[in-house]
């Protein structure tokens, strides 16, 4: 079966102000506990999200042979005492994901130890069954990744605010249009940079749930006529239930 759809279609706008601002704002220190950097040689690539103390959801093209888990970060050059540093035991990739068109682009990794639950790491809910994210939904996106065209990387985590509108101005504006058939894609707009720029991989967050992940972007960051595209996490729960319940 082909789980693939231009989110649902769901296309974002930013929220906050008349002036985006690409890269968004810094999120208020640990607001976010389920929150992943994944690294390599100490350097943050991509993000995730913590869903069980001993699980990560992120983006299938972000998997790399050797990576780090980072849980409870804000200020990765500065890391304060909350921070947990984990394996990963074991990954999953979507056994039809495909590099090419970033059909089914997602991942799940075991750790090699379960997080130490507190408040500065937590994990955040998966959408419910046929979960649909409506046009006018107030969404969230964070991460590490950078903040500008030209390669600036931010102090900490940053956010930004998104709203979803019609799959019809999504498609009319989406640079990625000519994928319309997709059935497990979200589109939004938003003022973060995407697609291995860093923040791949990381939470769509509607309604304090893990709605969708970032996947790739359109052209240019921050362009009104090419939106961010996701993951639709609920076209994919019978598969992140099948993985975790076999290990």
């Amino acid at each position: 079966m082909q789980h693939f759809i231009l989110l649902t279609s769901l296309c974002m706008l930013p929220i906050s102000g008349a002036h985006r601002i690409v890269g968004g704002r810094e999120a208020r220190a640990h607001s976010r506990p389920y929150m992943v950097s994944l690294q390599i040689r100490g350097q943050s690539f991509c993000g995730g999200s913590l869903i069980y103390p001993n699980w990560v959801l992120t983006a299938a093209h972000c998997m790399e042979d050797t990576v780090r888990v980072v849980l409870g970060a804000h200020n990765l050059r500065n890391p304060d005492r909350f921070v947990q540093v984990l394996s990963i035991q074991e990954s999953f990739t979507h056994p039809d994901y495909n590099p090419t068109t970033f059909q089914n682009d997602i991942n799940l990794l075991k750790l090699n130890s379960s997080a130490n639950i507190n408040p500065f790491v937590r994990n955040i809910s998966l959408p419910l069954n046929n979960s649909n994210v409506r046009p006018g939904s107030p969404c969230s996106v964070a991460g590490w990744g950078q903040v500008s065209d030209f390669g600036t990387l931010p102090r900490a985590l940053m956010e930004t605010d998104v709203n979803v509108i019609s799959r019809e101005t999504c498609q009319y504006r989406s640079s990625v249009k000519k994928k319309k058939k997709r059935k497990t894609l979200l589109s939004l707009m938003s003022g973060m940079c995407f697609f291995f720029q860093g923040d791949s991989g990381g939470p769509l967050v509607c309604r304090n749930r893990v709605e969708g992940l970032v996947s790739f972007s359109g052209l240019f960051c921050g362009d009104p006529n090419t939106p961010d595209v996701y993951t639709q996490i609920s076209a994919f729960l019978p598969w992140i239930e099948s993985v975790i319940s076999r290990r």
